[in-house]
């Protein structure tokens, strides 16, 4: 656990960049760099060690990002937060990565459970063995969300299935990193064991022994048996989807964690922020958005007009890439390599391909877990259910990150209501 009375711990050394790599990523040159400390827009620190100067990164991203959008926020009403990390990096040009591990590479060729254990711990040992739920925490949830509402979503479930989990844990506040980890295995493990079978299917989540997470989560998102390459398209899906550097969902989880919450409430925390149709649950407009593309219901031109009516076609852009999104284009193309049924895919296809001729802006993730849920027939809510099981890996990543300050999140308002009487 932390110590309450330690000073703040010294950034490590990838929190900092040299003056060549600080002008390179502010796009000026040297004299620049230097007019910038004089002027008190950045602060260099002493290289220890060498007659150099160094900056923290945080401090260059928070001038570039005011560089970008001419000293205002990048959006108008945003707000202007930087964290060091260890853990992504989101390069906007349209390149994503996991502690220096190309996301398209580790979805091609790792589980979501090694992926995870790489955000976790930083070493990659090859495919870990496989994770195990505790079994009086499965017990407690399944009876916990017996009898919910038939509208309750997969996540509902899993909101309510983390706080009970917690209750069944006595060591949930040993805030170690080692402890946090076998958290994280048994909560992923618990959730996604106590969901019931998608639709009518009588068959509930695989559970038994060597059994990995996809298995055992298919169930719960379509009532058929998948094929070999569906779950591979799933395992796709879990490992593009497991960090993504400060999205609205980490940061509430990292606020969370910066109180010294334990691992349950930071999950928790999470899940809260990623309920919005703005985040994680923006999968579902884009599966209505396809859908009558894909039962031949609409041409492609006829869905894009009738969403550019409504003011916006989901799916496309994002807030961070310039480039294209890297994650939607690998999800599509393991998508494609797992024979989605001809007319759906020709459909979609049809349907992306008229984006790029009308040079709206490109597919984002969430068009492509769209398709996914389209092409794999999933269950309703259940793009929503696989981004909740996936970022679960990256907020306790985060946390573990966040559990060696204290406090560090006390934004400021403006405030603009009646005057003090």
């Amino acid at each position: 656990m932390p110590d309450k009375t330690a000073d703040p711990p010294t950034p490590p050394e990838e929190s900092w960049l040299s003056a060549a790599e600080a002008a390179a990523r502010l796009g000026v040159q040297a004299q620049t760099l230097y007019s910038y400390v004089s002027r008190g827009l950045l602060q260099s620190h002493p290289t220890p060690g060498r007659r150099a100067s160094r900056y923290q990164r945080s401090e260059v991203e928070r001038l570039a990002a005011r560089s970008r959008s001419g000293g205002r926020p990048e959006r108008v009403g945003g707000l202007e937060i930087v964290v060091d990390t260890t853990l992504t990096l989101l390069d906007p040009a349209g390149h994503l990565y996991y502690r220096g591990w190309d996301v398209t590479d580790a979805a091609r060729t790792a589980s979501y459970e090694r992926v995870a254990e790489w955000l976790w711990t930083g070493r990659d040992d090859g495919e870990p063995a496989p994770w195990g739920s505790r079994p009086e925490a499965v017990a407690a949830v399944r009876q916990a969300t017996t009898g919910l509402a038939a509208g309750a979503t997969l996540v509902d479930r899993m909101r309510i299935g983390t706080a009970v989990a917690a209750t069944t844990d006595p060591m949930r506040h040993d805030l170690r990193p080692q402890a946090v980890v076998a958290v994280g295995r048994a909560l992923v493990s618990t959730l996604v064991d106590s969901l019931p079978p998608a639709g009518d299917s009588k068959d509930g989540p695989d559970d038994g022994p060597g059994l990995g997470i996809v298995q055992r989560l298919w169930p719960a998102l379509c009532p058929r048996r998948p094929s070999r390459a569906e779950l591979g398209v799933l395992n796709t899906a879990l490992v593009l989807l497991a960090d993504h550097e400060l999205a609205a969902s980490t940061l509430g989880a990292r606020v969370a964690a910066s109180t010294w919450a334990d691992p349950y409430l930071v999950v928790q925390a999470g899940l809260g922020v990623l309920g919005g149709p703005l985040h994680g649950g923006a999968t579902e407009a884009v599966r209505e958005f396809l859908r009558p593309v894909a039962e031949g219901r609409m041409t492609p031109a006829e869905a894009v007009g009738e969403a550019l009516k409504a003011g916006q076609v989901p799916g496309l852009g994002h807030a961070v890439y310039q480039g294209p999104d890297p994650r939607a284009g690998a999800l599509l193309q393991a998508l494609e390599s797992a024979g989605p049924p001809e007319e759906v895919w020709a459909g979609i296809q049809g349907l992306v391909g008229l984006l790029e001729e009308r040079d709206l802006p490109m597919p984002n993730i969430d068009m492509a877990m769209g398709a996914t849920a389209v092409c794999l027939g999933l269950a309703p809510g259940a793009g929503e259910a696989i981004f909740a099981v996936a970022r679960m890996a990256g907020w306790l990543a985060h946390a573990m990150e966040e559990y060696q300050h204290r406090l560090r999140f006390r934004p400021r308002a403006v405030y603009l209501g009646s005057a003090p009487r």
